[in-house]
């Protein structure tokens, strides 16, 4: 199996084998061509890890901005030097994927692998996220940082330049982009992804929006205090003007939210109103003063009714899904411990061998329905290829695997208790059989008991010429089966089969239509044999 790199490369080939035929000239080729060498593909391993850590800056900013802006105004930020130097890295993670995108090579909407350097480019400054990245890459945290130093204070969220921060936060509208992005081209993440059990994933997903939306709500309401005392966090302007956060706070021991250092403590609270606010438990301990508090109070609390309305509704959904999957693993899984033990046992159920026909007793590929079409069709051509490979016009050699996994997932496994006949399916009617297990013989008259044995050979297939005669020429000769123990066939519908040669001329011409005629001339000497015994 070619790796993911092999793949890429071969995209790469197909593609510039497709502009060279298209252009009919090897200058237009070359300028097609022109810097593929800095092209970046979506399979490159470094693509993969650069998707992932943006995925991990974008969430450290979905957590830290709300939190600069309305709990801290900066001052974790500019006291600690360690965490600046974190953030400014952060940002240059920003301004580096801003350019880098002009080198990354994407899949249009028909699957086509684009890596012409000035279609990117043009596709991505025609977007406008070029310009909605370069400005959430500005240096602002450096520059507010610069005027923190010489000032000696504290405005940051008051300075008109923090506004540029707030594009950092658009980059959350693309993320789901990054992260199918991942599982579509990293086999790492993929199998991940795949091992997780869904109710657990959905699980994760829905309490990191909780938390998120937490964290949001309860910066917001911090903010608006900030905003109402006049953007700052000092004691004595805090406790003289109207806010909720003065009306809230008693002198003693507990939580102290005033004051610029005491920013964990103002977060814990504003935390506490958002998750009692989300939750619709209000305890009535905090609430708005002003004006502009009760209009935005209102405001969060609306959003936060409507946001908890979906996250039960969805919580209920996985519950229920989890358990309709639970249901059907264990539907399938006693299916085929029963099938499993049929087959090893000597003597078939009572309702089986006591049965006309061993159609009472039918089961079809193992079950795949609950898989994903793509993935159905794959294990349906996989169980059934051997077989079909039997069959000269269902081969390989005129039908390609869609046409064969077309054809596979129509066939039906039966199976047939010793004494039993067969001749046509009441649903699907008259096919091929290719013998799984057993054996038994054909005869085409019942009367005169004529008869051809069928040997016991895994993959044998029956009636492969006269399936392809129509339901009613001379039908009082066509096949009957009939098995002499317990007997286990793949059944291949003649609808199914003239469907497929209908789609496949070739298939038709070379090999099919000559055994149609092999398989007529034999029904029509029959009938010719019958004719002049009733002249004798």
């Amino acid at each position: 199996m070619s790796s993911i790199g092999d793949g890429a490369a071969a995209d790469v080939t197909a593609a510039a084998a497709d502009v060279k035929q298209r252009s009919g000239d090897q200058s237009t080729t070359n300028v097609h061509l022109k810097g593929l060498k800095y092209v970046i593909f979506p399979e490159e391993k470094k693509a993969q890890v650069w998707d992932f850590l943006m995925i991990l800056v974008i969430i450290f900013y979905a957590f830290y901005i709300p939190f600069h802006a309305g709990i801290s105004s900066g001052y974790f930020t500019f006291t600690n030097k360690g965490f600046f130097g974190f953030v400014v890295s952060m940002n240059a993670v920003f301004f580096i994927d801003t350019f880098m995108v002009f080198f990354r090579a994407y899949r249009d909407d028909n699957g086509v692998l684009i890596f012409s350097l000035r279609t990117i480019a043009r596709r991505y400054i025609r977007s406008g996220w070029f310009f909605v990245n370069l400005l959430a890459s500005f240096p602002t945290t450096s520059i507010l940082y610069a005027k923190y130093r010489q000032n000696d204070t504290v405005t940051v969220t008051g300075d008109t330049l923090f506004i540029l921060e707030m594009f950092k936060l658009l980059r959350l509208v693309r993320i789901n982009v990054r992260i199918k992005k991942l599982l579509n081209t990293s086999e790492t993440v993929a199998k991940m992804y795949e091992h997780v059990d869904l109710g657990i994933s959905l699980t994760v997903k829905f309490v990191f929006l909780i938390v998120l939306v937490s964290h949001w709500i309860g910066c917001i309401w911090g903010f608006v205090a900030y905003v109402e005392v006049g953007h700052t966090w000092d004691k004595e302007a805090v406790l003289s003007t109207p806010n909720w956060i003065g009306n809230w706070y008693v002198p003693g021991p507990g939580l102290n939210p005033i004051g610029y250092s005491n920013f964990m403590d103002r977060y814990w609270l504003c935390l506490f109103w958002a998750i009692q606010t989300i939750t619709s438990i209000g305890y009535g301990n905090i609430a708005p003063l002003t004006a502009a508090e009760f209009a935005v109070a209102n405001g969060l609390m609306l959003c936060a009714g409507i946001f908890w309305a979906y996250v039960i509704g969805s919580l209920v959904d996985v519950v229920a899904v989890s358990s309709k999957l639970q249901n059907e693993y264990v539907t399938r899984m006693d299916e085929a411990n029963q099938l499993v033990k049929n087959f090893q046992d000597s003597k078939l159920p009572e309702s089986i061998t006591g049965s006309t026909t061993g159609l009472d007793y039918i089961r079809g590929i193992p079950n795949i329905r609950p898989l994903e079409p793509e993935l159905r069709r794959e294990c349906a051509l996989h169980l059934t290829h051997a077989y079909l490979e039997t069959v000269p016009y269902l081969s390989s050699k005129y039908l390609s695997p869609d046409d064969q996994a077309e054809i596979a997932l129509q066939c039906r496994t039966l199976e047939f208790a010793a004494g039993e006949h067969f001749s046509s399916h009441p649903d699907f009617g008259r096919g091929i059989l290719i013998f799984k297990q057993g054996f038994g013989f054909s005869a085409r008259n019942l009367i005169k008991k004529a008869s051809t044995w069928t040997r016991s050979l895994k993959g044998y297939a029956l009636d492969v010429n006269e399936v392809l005669v129509e339901e009613d020429y001379y039908k009082e000769k066509q096949f009957v089966y009939h098995f002499v123990n317990f007997t286990k066939v793949l059944f291949v519908p003649r609808s199914a089969i003239m469907n497929i040669l209908e789609k496949n001329p070739v298939a038709w011409k070379e090999c099919a239509r000559w055994r149609y005629f092999r398989a007529a001339l034999v029904l029509e000497s029959l009938k010719d044999a019958d004719a002049l015994m009733e002249v004798v």
